[in-house]
């Protein structure tokens, strides 16, 4: 398989340390780690952090042809910290991924494209994205939406369900959108059939941490049972999940097989110190 991931590259400072991440990123390095080929598509700044996470996308074995260093804008980052106990964040505006546009190299032909919705957050980043599914053809168009707070609208997340032949969110984000887009929807049911009638996706993943994720595909929505291990690191558990979704569904076409699959692949990563751990023997044999 090859794919594309439009979106974010960004580092996430934690006790004043960086540690490179986005989600679009990290789930182009899964991929890459499931024996998938792999590019980005984003922007980073003409700065350290620039320079810096570029060889270290590189050594991921993600390609970087499509990733613009600006020197107007600095590389995203994202300050991490505690409030009261729970961890908070502070996703920096006006960065460089907030201004991703296309540079003459032609796109690599793949068949899956990845994106998000923090990415849409600036209206630059979001033309380019609009005009790059306006202009190719994917067969998979994968919509991972990663609510983050104060960077999304009802009116992205329309356009990209609209966009998306393949979604994935998780349980509080479906009571979140049903709010946004249809005012309120009673149960997971009554909102996927409403995502299914408006929107009509292939298939749609509700994830639900250690219980697993449901599958809806065909009108018929099913539950895939998780993985019980002691959480060490969950950072790139969701991400890892739906690169081992993807690798596994085109190979297979069994949306319940890729998702007992990917709840292998994230339960291990979330058993794991950092987002990108070295795969496992076994979990490169699933994937296979």
């Amino acid at each position: 398989m090859k794919a594309i991931a439009f979106g974010e590259i960004l580092w996430d400072i934690i006790d004043g340390k960086p540690h490179l991440g986005g989600a679009p990123l990290n789930f182009a390095a899964h991929l890459a780690k499931s024996g998938a080929e792999s590019h980005m598509v984003s922007a980073v700044g003409k700065d350290d952090l620039g320079t810096k996470a570029l060889k270290q996308v590189r050594d991921l074995g993600v390609g970087t042809e499509h990733v613009n260093q600006l020197r107007n804008y600095p590389t995203g980052t994202v300050d991490v910290f505690l409030e009261d106990g729970q961890p908070d964040y502070i996703i920096h505006e006006d960065v460089a991924f907030d201004h991703i546009k296309m540079s003459d190299k032609k796109l690599p032909d793949v068949d899956l494209f990845y994106f998000g919705t923090l990415i849409q957050r600036a209206s630059t980043s979001r033309s380019t994205l609009y005009g790059l599914l306006e202009k190719n053809h994917f067969d998979y168009v994968f919509y991972d939406v990663n609510l983050r707070k104060n960077c999304y609208s009802a009116e992205n997340i329309m356009n990209s369900l609209e966009l998306a032949n393949i979604v994935k969110l998780n349980l509080d984000e479906v009571d979140k959108i049903g709010r946004l887009v249809w005012g309120g929807v009673k149960g997971l049911e009554a909102f996927l059939t409403r995502l299914d009638d408006q929107y009509a996706p292939k298939i749609v993943i509700v994830t639900d941490g250690g219980n697993g994720c449901y599958i809806y595909e065909l009108n018929e929505l099913k539950h895939v049972a998780g993985i019980d291990v002691k959480v060490q690191d969950a950072v790139g558990a969701g991400d890892s999940f739906s690169a081992a979704f993807m690798a596994k569904y085109f190979k297979s076409k069994d949306a319940l097989l890729s998702a007992t699959v990917a709840n292998k692949v994230g339960a291990f990563v979330a058993s794991c110190e950092g987002a990108i751990p070295e795969y496992s023997d076994e979990l490169i044999a699933e994937l296979n």
